[in-house]
């Protein structure tokens, strides 16, 4: 995709790190953003600073461990912007040690 702007963007794990950088890149290039993150709270504060900025936005709380909480992300994003053009899939969570582990 070459022209950003008016496209659709899903990123979970939006609420923090690189997934909320992620959500604010896109929003900067003119596309529309549906953030989806555990994290009730934080996700809100994301989504409420992204549309302070003219970014539209949504924010669905989802565990993405959960079929039921993604078939909800998607329905959402569909219902507010009417296709996905881009999808990160960054939610996770980093519990330390060795790979093998």
């Amino acid at each position: 995709m070459k022209n950003l702007v008016g496209k659709v963007a899903v990123v979970t794990g939006a609420a923090s790190g690189i997934g909320r950088a992620l959500a604010e890149a896109f929003g900067r290039a003119g596309m529309k953003v549906a953030l989806a993150d555990v994290e009730e709270q934080a996700l809100a504060r994301a989504a409420a600073e992204l549309t302070g900025a003219g970014v539209e936005a949504i924010a669905v709380r989802t565990d993405v461990s959960r079929e039921a909480d993604v078939q909800r992300l998607a329905d959402a994003t569909i219902d507010a912007f009417g296709a996905v053009h881009l999808l990160c899939n960054n939610a996770g969570v980093f519990t330390g040690g060795l790979a093998w582990e």
